[in-house]
């Protein structure tokens, strides 16, 4: 929710603008969801979603994946990835509503100056984007602005409501230890047809041979707690090398024989022999058994877990008692297709042409 809020805000800024095409009419006046105190129209659902649209496009095309036809698959649920996208806006616009709802519990409220910045961020929004592209939004002005109350209730009601979770977290919960580890892999060949043949016990042999000689070199070094186990590896084959990595109790990533051997270790102690681990022989090493800085870094994240448990917990509460009612006829004539896309822009931007050179205006989508 926080990158989605990112990207409205840099369209309402007038930082991007939406381009859609192939668009159905539908009436964005009429109210999607009816709470105790607010009424969001079908046309600020609408925007939503094609910013939710804008968001997920942007991030498939990125991973390298295809994006047409991706609204019409199936998603585990039985429902389209479309309908899924659907209900997600829903549940994004209802726990807005409830958080300004509850708002006045915290002592929670929107000031004049900030009312003032929504006010001009609604403004340029609304001169960013063509009259085209607003009427296919089917938004009004006075729906922008109360996207954006909405926004600013739910970004000032997460601290209060998680101001009592207990942000002390012991070491002995977030312990981080690091090890640096040299993995001569036995995984089965792949042929040059895509078929994969396991190795045989010889060449087992080998690589086993070669994890020997990595420890070999590491313990002969003047010093094997300092020594750079990468270097060492690629004297030995320079296809190997060596990876510095953190892990805590509940680490499920590294081998299990890998971990249990480097448990057995204290600081700069290499463990004395090859382990035998899952498709795989390892050189290990411990480099600190309580790394500081990882630590600190995994109490943090487990604070962060407590918070959103609590903020989370708070809402399903306030969902379970609200009553809000949703217009599904309207909200169906809503829908996500190859037909219907929107884009962000960035806007023209007029440059002073330095002598000799013309002027030029572009827009990049």
């Amino acid at each position: 929710m926080k990158k989605l809020l990112c990207l409205t805000t840099a369209g309402v800024l007038g930082l991007s603008a939406l381009a859609g095409c192939g668009s159905k009419k539908i009436d964005g006046t009429k109210p999607l969801l009816t709470g105790k105190e607010d009424t969001v129209t079908v046309g600020t659902g609408n925007l939503v979603l094609r910013m939710n649209q804008v968001q997920m496009m942007s991030y498939m095309s990125m991973m390298g994946g295809g994006t047409t036809g991706m609204w019409e698959q199936k998603t585990e649920d039985g429902k389209t990835y479309g309908e899924q996208t659907k209900d997600s806006v829903l549940e994004q616009l209802k726990a807005m509503m409830l958080l300004k709802e509850h708002a006045a519990d915290y002592k929670v409220s929107v000031s004049d100056e900030e009312k003032k910045s929504i006010e001009e961020a609604v403004k340029k929004f609304m001169e960013a984007n063509t009259k085209e592209t607003i009427e296919k939004l089917s938004v009004q002005q006075s729906d922008i602005e109360q996207l954006l109350t909405l926004f600013t209730y739910q970004n000032k009601m997460y601290d209060p409501m998680t101001a009592d979770v207990d942000t002390n977290v012991e070491d002995t919960e977030a312990a981080q230890s690091a090890i640096t580890y040299c993995k001569v892999s036995t995984a089965d060949k792949t042929n040059e047809d895509g078929t994969t043949t396991p190795l045989t016990d010889e060449e087992k042999n080998e690589k086993k041979a070669q994890a020997q000689s990595v420890l070999d070199k590491l313990l002969a070094s003047d010093d094997p707690a300092m020594a750079d186990v990468d270097t060492l590896a690629k004297e030995v084959d320079e296809n190997l090398s060596a990876l510095d990595t953190t892990f805590g109790a509940e680490d499920t990533l590294l081998d299990e024989k890998l971990l249990e051997a480097a448990k057995t270790l204290q600081d700069g102690q290499v463990y004395e022999s090859v382990v035998e681990g899952e498709n795989a022989y390892y050189v290990v090493r411990m480099d600190q058994v309580l790394d500081r800085e990882a630590t600190d870094a995994e109490k943090e994240q487990i604070v962060n877990e407590r918070k959103q448990e609590a903020y989370q917990k708070l809402l399903d509460e306030w969902k379970e008692k609200a009553e809000i009612t949703v217009n599904e006829k309207e909200w169906k004539k809503v829908t996500l297709s190859d037909n219907d896309v929107y884009t962000l822009k960035q806007p023209e931007t007029e440059e002073t042409p330095e002598e000799g050179t013309e002027n030029t205006e572009g827009t990049q989508e």
